[in-house]
Formats: structure tokens, sequence, C-alpha cells
């Protein structure tokens, strides 16, 4: 039985005695449900309350998401912890118990581990390997396995080495048998004979675990240790878990071991919003969890906080084959007459890329819009004033180099781990502060991308600075090439007149470098043709922090007053775009449906207005027929509009 509920509602004391499980559609308000029984139990129960050791654990999706919840949940901090999966599993489960993670890495790894230094997690979005030597790992490897290896045998990329690691899904469908099997996994370029030792290096000396290693090593440490498993149920009695439709199934295993016994879990998510398939998450496990058949509460939260009731109803029809949660529009306005306003608004269809089309999306767009796409490199279509020549090298560049359009902006600007992008991020950061005169903006970027000490900066290095990048900056133009402008700026550091600069930046660092090992030569061909002006708007405007061009994964758990929705599906997705308004399908677990979700998740983010641009391969006779039999059907209020009218 499912009982209907507001986000508002605060669990008794006999309910928190059970699991629970809680459906909640996009704008439902599952944080502030979260936040406001997380208050509730640490004002009232005697198990948190009275207790200086025991904890509310909060469990979320993303590092955006443990911000908030820390920001809501301030006052109470002492009594709460909040981390994604991975960040719980390591502070709580990989760092504390060192002894068991390096037995089970010998017990079912063969790997001997010495107990010198912690084990810990990657840094998320660099590779493994980043800032080691090739080198070094084949004079470590060779050295510790003798007549293994020669030299033209060994000759992997750091990528390719970073990808040995334990095989999840292997182990996985291992205990479904009850036969656990413990395997590596590695690309086909690699001598089987060599996994093992590379693994090896990689724990042994580089001491880092993937993100999957994290989710096997963190399982098995609580599955073989009875006494850390029960010092966790009795840490965290309540445990709360944030879109729980996004968690893949060694995820869901480690929460059904800690919730055997003791401690109560209360998970939150919506099947509609599950689209992190590649992840290995899957609407029916969400669906089916249940910890304890008998006595686990299920719960719905049907209100809709962000959008108008058009939107609400528009999403509605988008999942009308799932039945876990209808929506109903709750939004609160200011007063009656921007309410009147604001329901009014028509969900708006684009058909086709005319010129009147172009020009009507630009304005929706220079209006404060947010344009969301299936892919990163589709945004290009959509960002004004750059040459169509430009904009395909941009494409170009995506498609030689990105094998995923899943996250691609946060592993560029957060972590920089392609050398061009930080290449040119650094000269649009020094161009910036030179042009407006801010000495305090042109040192934070040195000290940001050439590390450069704090200590040595004086006024005789400004002013010499400052003449040098006078140099690099002189008569630049939209037309210039960026590439070019990054030699310039390698070329003065070179030069004997400014030796005393160069030897300021920390490890003597003599030039920006623009490519690395794994760049194909179509890649930095294309690069090098990119100018100064499609460069600057694709840094300014794509991978700002305030974009208004992203994928769908990337606005998850966002909204905007204005979205545009314009995902084309691609030939593994399986659907032709007429499939979302004719048969429309997102509750099974195939590439068709994951589009479907996708469509749901960015159709979901709109407030105000929500703008649908369909390219091709659907008319408008398809959406009028279908919608308004849907219409007919629910007698719910669905108005619309195609543009131009």
């Amino acid at each position: 039985m499912v009982n209907e509920i507001t986000s508002g509602y605060i669990f008794n004391k006999e309910q928190l005695q059970t699991h629970s499980k809680i459906y909640a559609g996009p704008g439902a308000g599952k944080t502030h449900f979260l936040v406001e029984n997380v208050k509730n139990i640490i004002t009232n129960n005697d198990a948190i309350a009275k207790s200086k050791s025991r904890k509310i654990l909060c469990i979320t999706y993303t590092n955006a998401a443990v911000d908030e919840i820390h920001k809501r949940l301030e006052r109470y901090i002492d009594y709460v912890e909040a981390y994604t999966i991975h960040g719980f599993i390591i502070e709580h489960i990989i760092k504390p118990f060192q002894g068991d993670l390096i037995d089970i890495m010998k017990s079912d790894f063969n790997i001997s581990v010495s107990e010198k230094g912690k084990i810990t997690s990657q840094i998320e979005g660099l590779g493994i390997l980043h800032g080691i030597d090739k080198e070094e790992i084949f004079n470590y490897i060779k050295r510790t396995n003798p007549g293994k290896f020669d030299t033209d045998e060994f000759n992997y990329s750091k990528k390719i080495m970073s990808d040995v690691e334990v095989d999840n899904n292997k182990f996985l469908s291992s205990i479904s048998t009850g036969e656990f099997s413990y395997e590596l996994k590695a690309s086909n370029k690699i001598n089987k004979e060599h996994i093992v030792p590379i693994k090896q290096y990689i724990w042994s000396v580089v001491r880092k675990l993937t993100h999957d290693e994290i989710l096997y090593f963190g399982y098995r440490i609580l599955e073989k240790n009875p006494t850390e498993l029960y010092a966790m149920r009795v840490k965290f009695p309540f445990i709360f878990i944030d879109e729980f439709q996004d968690t893949n199934p060694l995820q869901t295993l480690i929460v059904k071991l800690i919730g055997q016994k003791s401690s109560k879990i209360i998970v939150v998510g919506d099947i509609a919003q599950s689209i992190y398939s590649f992840q290995g998450a899957k609407p029916s496990d969400f669906k089916s969890f249940c910890i304890d058949s008998e006595s686990d509460n299920v719960y719905s939260i049907s209100g809709n906080r962000r959008s108008t009731e058009n939107i609400v109803n528009f999403c509605d029809f988008l999942r009308k084959a799932d039945t876990s949660v209808t929506q109903n529009s709750i939004k609160i306005y200011a007063n009656d007459e921007a309410k009147r306003i604001s329901e009014s608004k028509k969900i708006h269809f684009i058909i086709g890329e005319s010129d009147e089309n172009r020009k009507i999306i630009n304005e929706i767009i220079n209006e404060g819009a947010v344009v969301l796409t299936r892919a990163w490199a589709a945004a290009f279509d959509y960002i004004q004033n750059i040459e169509e020549s430009q904009a395909a090298i941009l494409k170009k560049i995506y498609n030689s180099y990105y094998n995923t359009p899943i996250n691609i902006r946060d592993e560029i600007v957060e972590h920089n781990n392609v050398k061009w992008v930080r290449a040119f991020r650094f000269i649009f950061k020094l161009w910036e502060s030179f042009k407006n005169g801010s000495f305090i903006d042109m040192l934070s970027a040195l000290q940001i991308y050439l590390q450069i000490d704090a200590k040595y900066i004086t006024p005789k290095f400004i002013f010499r600075l400052n003449n040098m990048l006078r140099n690099v900056f002189d008569n630049i133009n939209d037309s210039s090439i960026t590439y070019e402008i990054i030699q310039k700026f390698n070329n003065q550091l070179l030069n004997v007149e400014y030796a005393d600069l160069k030897e300021l930046f920390k490890g003597n660092i003599n030039e920006i470098s623009v490519f690395d090992e794994q760049d194909r030569d179509e890649l930095t061909n294309n690069v090098k043709t990119l100018r100064w002006d499609t460069s600057y708007k694709l840094f300014t405007e794509v991978f700002s922090a305030n974009s208004k061009y992203m994928t769908t994964h990337q606005a998850k758990g966002l909204e905007w007053d204005k979205v545009i929705v314009s995902l084309t599906p691609t030939r593994r997705d399986n659907i032709n775009i007429s499939d979302v308004f004719s048969k429309p399908q997102l509750t099974e677990e195939n590439s068709s449906d994951e589009f479907m979700r996708m469509y749901y998740v960015a159709c979901s983010r709109a407030k105000e207005d929500l703008y649908i641009h369909i390219q091709s391969g659907c008319t408008k006779e398809v959406i009028v027929s279908n919608l308004n039999e849907y219409i007919r059907n629910t007698n719910c209020k669905l108005e619309y509009e195609f543009l131009p009218i």
C-alpha cells in the first residue's frame, strides 16, 4: 500500500521504527522533506539527542546536494553527517579499516600491499595515474616483476593502465549464484600477465582506488567483518538516502547490509528520473527496493512546488505509463495577479530549423532561457555569433576526444584533466585580468595554474609580469588563433629577458602545455584552428558555472524560469522523436525508455516557460493528436501552442 503524503510530512515515532521508501517526482520538495524529518529526529529522538557519538547519515548523489544539506542543517550539524555514497564509504569504511582492505586485496586478488600510508580514493575527474611519469611506473613494475617485462612490450598509455580495476559486474553476477568471483578487468590491449603488476603498482605506490573499487571494497569490508558492520549500525541509527533511483546494485547491497539490523533506512527517489544506467542504476531497483517486506512503509509525494500547472500536466503526459507518481502543481505565487500571468503560459513547441525559428530561439535565450541538450556537442547549435566552420571544429574536438556526454563540463572545468582545456582557461584568465588591470586576478590565475609561491610576489615582479603580458596580448583580436597566443606566452617565458619570472614558477615550469599523451592528431589539428573569439565564447558561455547550455545529466536537480529542451535521439537511443509523444514509456530498462526519462527530466526543470524545440523527425499533427487525446482522457488543463504563431 502506498500512502500519500506532502513534502512537509513528519514521521512519528512508530513510523521511524521501520524502513521507508518515498516516491517523489521533480519539484516535490524532496530535500525539504529530508531536512525537516532530520530536524524532527534530532529534536525528539533520544538515540540522537542524548548521544555524542550517534549521528543521522544523509547520502545524496552530488557534492552540490551534500553542500545544500549542510547549509539547511547548519544549526544541527553536530548531529548530522552528509556525503555522497563514495564519500561515505571512503570516510567510514575504507580509511578506518585499512587492515581489512589490505587483507581483502591479498585474499581476493593475490596482491600484497604494505600498510605504509593510507589507501584512499582517486581525485574525481582525474585519471588515477594523473601526474605520474610513465617511466616511473615501468621501472617499479620491472623491478618487482623481473623477467616479465621488456621495454618494447610495455608501451601502454596511462589512460589504459588507469582502467585496470575490480570487475564489479562479475562480482555481482557471482553473488546471485553464491559462488563468489573476484576478478580484475582491463583493456584487451593489456597483456593478461601485466594486469596484476599494474594494479599492484596502483594499490601499493599510488594508493588510490577507482570509484567502482570503493564500492567493491566497502561492501567486502562490511560483509567480512561483523564487528565493523555493527559499529556502523550503532553510529548511524537513521540513514536518509536521496535520489535513490540513481543508486547502482552494489550501492544498494551496502545499504541493505547496514539496514538488516538496528539502522532505519529512508530512501527517496523517482523512477522517471533514473538516467544513470551507464553507472549501473536501474529503475526496477528502486521500485523493488525493500529491506523488510513485512514492515517497510511506502509513501508518495504528489505535489510539485516548482512548475506551473501546464508544465506539470505535460510532464504527467510524458510519464503516463508510470503510475508511481502523478503530480499536481502546488506552486506558490506572491499574489493572484502573479498566479494569473504564470498559469496563462502555454507549453511552446518550435518545429524545424528555419531562420525564423532560429531567430525566435535566440530571442528566448537572450531573455535568460537555458538550453538542455542530449549531448554537450549539441549546445554548439545554439551558441550565437559563432561561424558555422568554427562550430564544426568544436564538434570535431568533442567527437574526437570524448566517449560520453555525461558530466563533460564538470570534468573539464573543475578538474582540468585535459591540458589544452587548462591552457585555454589559463590564457583567458590572464587576458581578462590584464585587460581589466586587475593584478589580484592575474596573480590568482598564476597561483592556480602555475603554482607560483605567494612570497615571491613583489612590486617588481608585478611590473615585469605586466610588461611580459603586454607583449603576449599586443594586437590580439577576435580572429587571433588561441593556440598561437598560448605559444606567444610560452615563448616569452623562454625569453632570456624574462628568465627570472620563469624561475619563480614552482617546479621550474617551462611552458603551458596544450596537449598530452592521450590527444590524437585530429584533436590537436582542430584545436590549433580555434579562433580567439570562438574559444573565448566556448569557455565563458558553455564552461562557466552559470552556463545557459548543458546536458540533461548536468541539469538534474536544477531549475530555471525558462527552459528550451532540444533532445535529439542518437542511434543508440533506439527511439524516434515522434515516439516521445505517440507512445511515451519510461519505466523499462532499455535505451528508448532511458531517452524518455531524459526527456522527462529536461522538461521538468522549467518553472514558468517550457519551450520544446524539435529539429526534425516529428510533425505538428503527431503532437496535437496525442496531446488532445490525453487531455480528453484525463480532463486536465494542458494548453500549448506552436511558434511562430
